[in-house]
């Protein structure tokens, strides 16, 4: 990459849904600079993840070699991803190691699960088929709510001995900072508390699996819990603390009249979250990671999670937190009645639609193993953001952070860009490219509206019912010393990669 800085411009004029060549620039009514020797961030091939129940693994064949229109789509969304298992209902799991081991004794309290659920080897053995088959790693939840040290180092020895090389490291407890509300522990409970307890429970696990890793505290960025576990457990557990994990949901709950579209594609809330995470990165010396995340809490809004709109949001918001030093990102999904169990039962989104859904309504992957899996809006915008892997993030200066929002990323196949536009009106960018590439293809995320739930592309394509996707994508020349111009339609996004035609490398 040379030192020639691309400019962009963002004309008003008409916007188009194809990406082509324009005959003539109009004067930008705002520039957009990117700063190739600016680099602010990589891309990890493998930071794009989903995050699951635990108590999915209660059904052995869901995670399983046998499931391969999941199997399907796990590998369309990325080829080397990381499946998070965890949630509120890891707190109400345990191994079942053989047909006769009793479950712990459990009393549940009226917004816990009736019953525990059982994990057993088998559901294990079809978890490494299925990672196996996908390519991804595994981020493997521990139960610290209603389990011992003990129960769990047996259970974090047998996954370890199966998963092998697809364990990426243990987590222990699911926002322990909620604990009071959930019923798990005294009024008494607070972060250090917490870090008192969780350490043993680390220590054994790792006792038991020696070469293993584990991570915490996953919750929510406060800053008092986060600052607190960052400054006392790493020297303690030294390099067997992989990570400092987190959990964000941008609004909620889904009965709130002020959880909108509008909302959701114009949200600050990220912010203090990025920052209390930068922070606790640096003090532990630690990379930081979002295990769990969504659009909503308590299982998404219907008419806000399942739309266009999420997809703009997720796909610009993988970007954002990669740029602000995140390793990866999990997207938290499942079927209704797994959401239901971690929920105490009750979907709310369900008043909202006045109907009862199979499906979380903010997962990125619906269906079933009977009736077959689809991609959601929001897994589209999740392959967009995914599709920028194996780069470096070079900063962009110009952009109005909150309308159209750049991002571009440099590799060895050349120069990538993604550009969000959150709003109703018509975006055109000019970018001089002509000096260094000689050819661009364009792929435009776009929907018949930004409420819509179904007719959502990426690249003119869709996912089909097999869970695969083949984008429409024909390279066009740059013609030297001329920009190339394209147009963003309403409430869109596209990715635009500049790259060297074969006949000229």
């Amino acid at each position: 990459m040379d030192r020639r800085t691309f400019l962009v411009g963002v004309p008003a004029t008409l916007a188009l849904l194809r990406g082509n060549l324009l005959a003539e620039t109009t004067k930008p009514a705002s520039i957009l600079t990117v700063h190739p020797d600016d680099v602010i961030a990589s891309m990890p091939h493998d930071f794009m993840g989903l995050s699951y129940e635990s108590t999915q693994l209660g059904e052995p064949e869901f995670f399983s070699p046998q499931n391969t229109g999941l199997i399907r789509l796990f590998r369309t969304l990325s080829p080397s991803g990381n499946l998070r298992l965890g949630g509120n209902t890891s707190e109400f799991s345990y191994f079942k190691a053989a047909p006769s081991t009793p479950p712990p004794a459990y009393t549940p309290l009226p917004t816990q699960p009736a019953t525990l659920t059982p994990i057993t080897p088998q559901a294990l053995r079809n978890l490494r088929g299925f990672l196996d088959a996908t390519g991804w790693n595994c981020i493997y939840g521990l139960n610290l709510g209603t389990a011992t040290p003990e129960r769990v180092a047996e259970e974090a020895a047998e996954v370890a001995q199966i998963l092998g090389t697809k364990l990426k490291y243990f987590q222990i407890g699911n926002e322990p900072n909620n604990y009071i509300r959930y019923k798990l522990r005294p009024t008494t409970w607070n972060a250090s508390a917490y870090i008192d307890e969780w350490l043993p429970f680390a220590q054994a696990v790792l006792k038991r699996v020696p070469h293993s890793r584990v991570s915490g505290p996953d919750m929510g960025a406060e800053r008092e819990w986060m600052e607190l576990f960052a400054q006392r457990v790493p020297p303690i557990l030294g390099d067997r603390l992989a990570e400092i994990t987190d959990h964000f949901y941008a609004e909620g709950p889904p009965t709130s009249p002020a959880s909108t579209i509008e909302a959701l594609l114009h949200n600050k809330k990220i912010l203090p979250e990025i920052a209390v995470m930068q922070s606790a990165g640096k003090l532990a010396h630690l990379p930081y990671r979002m295990t769990e995340v969504n659009s909503c809490y308590l299982g998404g809004k219907p008419g806000v999670s399942n739309t266009m709109a999420s997809a703009l949001w997720a796909g610009e918001l993988t970007l954002r937190l990669l740029a602000a030093g995140f390793s990866g990102i999990n997207f938290h999904g499942g079927s209704a009645r797994q959401i239901k169990a971690s929920l105490g039962g009750t979907l709310p989104g369900d008043d909202v639609a006045k109907a009862s859904a199979a499906d979380s309504y903010y997962t990125p992957i619906a269906g079933s193993q009977q009736e077959g899996f689809h991609a959601r809006p929001i897994f589209y915008g999740m392959m967009l953001a995914a599709k920028m892997a194996n780069g470096k993030l070079v900063r962009v200066s110009g952009s109005d952070g909150d309308n159209l929002i750049a991002y571009a990323s440099l590799g060895g196949s050349g120069l990538r860009m993604a550009l969000f536009n959150m709003t109703a009106a018509h975006h055109a960018v000019a970018i001089d490219a002509s000096a260094r590439y000689d050819e661009v293809v364009c792929q435009t995320l776009s929907a018949p509206a930004v409420d819509a739930t179904t007719g959502i592309q990426f690249g003119a394509a869709e996912v089909d019912a097999r869970g695969d996707f083949t984008a429409t994508q024909s390279a066009q020349k740059l013609r030297e010393g001329r920009n190339f111009e394209y147009q963003l339609a309403p409430f869109s996004a596209v990715m635009i990669s500049f790259q060297h035609s074969s006949s000229s490398r």
